[in-house]
């Protein structure tokens, strides 16, 4: 009996302390902060004139009124989003800091089972339609049809539905393994932006706590982790198996080189590769492999120009492909034997972080990163990416497609 009272009042107490979403955040300093911040980047100078200045300040001014009284932190994190987005920048980001449900609790059965009784997993956004029915609906739809049935990994099954106004795409947790989750959550909402991009609010999968990404494609069956069930088709990924850099001869006239980075942690590496291969590109064709590149360093990437200029260049992209990544897709094309093959890259090029600050907001509940680096040049790419001159399919092997265009142009 001491035992049971005992751990009813752990329980309790966990409830109470660990697991509340009854905390509150003084919102008008925290968008005071964030439009102070903003104003010094080099996106809102460049953008943020006549018609849209008036359309920023009365943001502004809107969100103003609805934070005369503190507000849940939640509710707060999406006023300030708002205001982000009136500036076209992918690069820039707002994060919310704190975890709803800790990585310790979720190896601890006891807080795992107080975290189902808190009112964070009570009131966490749920699905007003009935599961069942809806799952059959979806199951019924076709399978290129955007609305269907996703899979995230083994884990669960998300079942993706238009909201009633059709502004936007929700996912909701039909089948699920993890203890954290129950049948029903929200787990994101996408909006279009343009093209087949979308701006995905989401729920960490393991802390619960909302997140925000910009400028993701709805393409293949992928929204970023979530991937169509029926649809296996992968050939738009890089391989597994190979490393950050890798060349091959794949036959007497045509060598392959992967660059699957450009960042800064492995500066050796970068330097030792290049070194390696700089004697070996003898064959005509080259393809250059930037799947999934998410971008870096251009001291890393634009030297290859020199090696690839008078070669006929092959360049591969994919929806992940960001940031330097894009930019040295972008050069890669301006010589006059290139020719770009596969997907639109993501759209997170025109803007960057040089030293990188991040800044907590004055509640401590989201932190900022400003960009600080300016790439106008590229300006016209921002959100939408850069779409290739030959787009591959995704039912075959695209090193074996752009073999065969190669094969087809010689």
């Amino acid at each position: 009996m001491k035992f049971t009272t005992t751990l009813s009042f752990i329980l309790l107490f966990t409830i109470n302390s660990v697991f509340s979403q009854s905390q509150t955040c003084d919102c008008k300093t925290d968008l005071d902060f964030l439009v102070e911040k903003m104003k010094k980047m080099p996106s809102y100078k460049k953008q943020i004139k006549g018609d849209k200045k008036d359309n920023y300040e009365n943001m502004y001014q809107e969100l103003v009124l609805k934070m005369k009284q503190p507000l849940p932190i939640e509710d707060c994190y999406k006023f300030l989003l708002q205001q982000t987005l009136l500036v076209n920048d992918i690069h820039f980001s707002l994060v919310y800091k704190n975890a709803i449900l800790t990585n310790n609790a979720l190896k601890d059965s006891l807080k795992l089972k107080a975290f189902k009784l808190s009112e964070a997993f009570k009131n966490h956004p749920k699905t007003d339609k009935n599961i069942a029915e809806l799952k059959q609906d979806l199951e019924a739809k076709p399978i290129d049809a955007i609305e269907g049935i996703y899979n995230y990994g083994k884990f669960q099954k998300i079942g993706v539905y238009y909201s009633e106004d059709k502004k936007e795409l929700i996912g909701v947790l039909l089948e699920n393994t993890l203890n954290q989750w129950g049948i029903g959550d929200i787990r994101f909402y996408a909006t279009h932006t343009n093209g087949n991009k979308y701006n995905l609010y989401y729920y960490d999968v393991d802390t619960r706590k909302p997140g925000f990404v910009k400028s993701i494609s709805l393409e293949n069956g992928r929204l970023w982790a979530y991937k169509k069930e029926g649809n296996t088709l992968n050939f738009e990924l890089p391989i597994k198996e190979q490393s950050d850099w890798e060349f091959k001869i794949l036959n007497d006239d045509t060598q392959y080189l992967y660059l699957g980075t450009f960042g800064n942690r492995k500066k050796k590496k970068h330097k030792s590769f290049y070194n390696d291969i700089e004697n070996k590109l003898t064959a005509k064709n080259v393809i250059v492999d930037l799947r999934s590149n998410s971008g870096g360093n251009k001291k890393f990437s634009d030297p290859y120009l020199k090696l690839l200029k008078n070669k006929n260049v092959y360049v591969l992209t994919n929806c992940f492909t960001g940031s330097n990544g894009e930019q040295f897709t972008y050069k890669l094309k301006q010589l006059k034997k290139t020719k770009h093959l596969g997907q639109t890259t993501r759209g997170i090029i025109a803007y960057g972080m040089n030293y990188g600050y991040d800044y907590n907001t004055p509640s401590s509940y989201f932190k900022l990163t400003p960009t600080d680096m300016n790439f106008h040049q590229f300006y016209e790419y921002e959100g939408k990416g850069v779409t290739p001159d030959i787009k591959l399919d995704f039912e075959s092997d695209w090193i074996d497609q752009t073999l065969a265009i190669i094969e087809k142009g010689n």
